[in-house]
C-alpha cells in the first residue's frame, strides 16, 4: 500500500509539476453561483488571501502584517493565510520557516545558527525582532531594532492573539487558511489547541486547515471529522489530478478534503505547475464542491487568467496588486 501511494504521488507530481508554456485558460462551461460556502465564491470574484498574513506589505506572520491588511488597504481582503508552529512550552505561534534565523535576529540573540521555534519558549522568542530580514524597496527598514525598541507588532505573535485582533476588528467577516507546519508528535497538540481556539470564537466554518504532512490529514479525519475543514495534502492532490486525467466519477462522501491548495507560478522564464491551473481541472474539482485555491499569485496576468478559469481563492503577497488586476481599485 505504501509503495502504491509513493508511485501514485511520483506519477501525479510529474503530471502536475512539469515545466510548461503558460497554459491557455478559458471560461468554464459551468460556473459557481450561490454555493453558500465561505470558500466557493461566485464565478469571476475570487477570494483574495493575504499570503503569510501579507508578507509583501510587512514582515510575514506578524501582527504588523495583519494590521497592514486591515488598516492600510483601500479594500478588505477576504482571507488571512497563516502558518502555525509550536513553542517549547506548547504555545501556538505564527511562523513559516524551519529556522528562525531566516527572518529574525535569532542567530545574534541566541549565539548560534538554526534555532527552531520548538526549541525555545514563547517568552524567549518574544525577545526577537521578527522584521530583521524584511526588505521593502531594496531596504531593510526594521533591521537593528533590539530590546525595548522592538515594537510589539514585530515580535512573534500567539495564534490566539492574532485571531482575537482580526475577529475584533473584522466582526467575523474574515476567513482563514491555517497551515500546520509540524507532523506527529507535535501536531496532535497543535490541532487540539487550534480546535479549542476556533470553537471558543465560533470560527470553525470560516477556517480551512492545511498541511504538507500526510499524518496531519489522517489525524484530522480520524479525530475531527465534521469538526475541522481541511485541504488536500500533496499526495491527495497528485491522486486527485490522476483521477481528473482519467475522468473518474467520484462519490462526494468519499472525498475527505474540501479544498485544493496548489502552487502556480513562473520562475526564470519557465512556467511551473501549469497543469494544475487548467480550466478543466478547476471544473472537475467544482463538480465535487471542492474549492480551488492557488499560491503564490503575485503576477497580474496570472490573477486575471486564474479568475477567468474559475479559481476560488488567490493567495498573494500583495493583495493590493491583485485587487488592481481584478479592477477593484483605480
Amino acid at each position: 500500500m505504501l509503495i502504491y501511494r509513493i508511485i501514485t504521488f511520483i506519477v501525479g507530481a510529474i503530471m502536475c509539476f512539469s515545466p510548461l508554456e503558460r497554459p491557455v485558460i478559458t471560461e468554464p462551461e459551468t460556473k459557481n453561483y450561490d454555493t453558500g460556502c465561505y470558500f466557493l465564491p461566485d464565478y469571476g470574484h475570487p477570494l483574495i488571501a493575504a499570503h503569510r498574513t501579507g508578507k509583501g506589505l510587512a514582515p510575514e506572520n506578524t501582527l504588523m502584517a495583519i494590521q497592514s491588511c486591515v488598516e492600510d488597504m483601500d479594500r478588505d481582503i477576504d482571507i488571512f493565510e497563516m502558518d502555525l508552529q509550536l513553542t517549547k512550552d506548547k504555545k501556538l505561534v505564527l511562523y513559516h520557516s524551519l529556522y528562525l534565523d531566516e527572518k529574525s535576529d535569532a542567530e545574534e540573540y541566541f549565539g548560534k545558527k538554526n534555532i527552531t521555534v520548538f526549541s525555545k519558549t514563547y517568552a524567549e522568542l518574544r525577545n526577537l525582532n521578527m522584521g530583521e530580514k524584511f526588505k521593502s524597496g531594496g531596504k531593510t527598514p526594521y533591521a537593528g531594532l533590539r530590546g525595548d525598541d522592538i515594537p510589539d507588532n514585530l515580535r512573534i505573535v500567539l495564534a490566539e492573539d492574532a485571531f482575537d485582533y482580526i475577529e475584533e476588528v473584522g466582526g467575523g467577516k474574515y476567513r482563514y487558511i491555517v497551515e500546520i507546519k509540524y507532523p506527529s508528535p507535535w501536531m496532535q497538540t497543535m490541532i487540539k489547541e487550534l480546535y479549542r481556539m476556533l470553537s471558543e470564537r465560533d470560527m470553525l466554518d470560516r477556517v480551512i486547515v492545511g498541511s504538507y504532512w500526510n499524518d496531519v490529514s489522517h489525524y484530522i479525519d480520524n479525530h475531527y471529522k465534521g469538526k475541522l475543514m481541511r485541504s488536500a495534502n500533496p499526495f491527495e492532490i497528485a491522486d486527485f489530478y490522476g483521477k481528473f486525467t482519467r475522468n473518474e466519477k467520484l462519490k462526494k462522501e468519499k472525498i475527505k478534503f474540501m479544498a485544493l491548495q496548489m502552487p502556480y507560478y513562473e520562475d526564470d522564464g519557465k512556467f511551473y505547475i501549469g497543469n494544475l491551473g487548467k480550466t478543466e481541472f478547476m471544473e472537475y474539482a467544482h463538480k465535487y464542491g471542492i474549492s480551488v485555491q492557488y499560491w503564490t499569485v503575485n503576477n497580474a496576468d496570472d490573477v486575471k487568467a486564474l479568475t477567468l478559469g474559475g479559481a476560488d481563492v488567490l493567495m498573494t503577497d500583495h493583495p493590493e496588486r491583485a485587487f488592481k488586476a481584478l479592477g477593484y481599485t483605480d
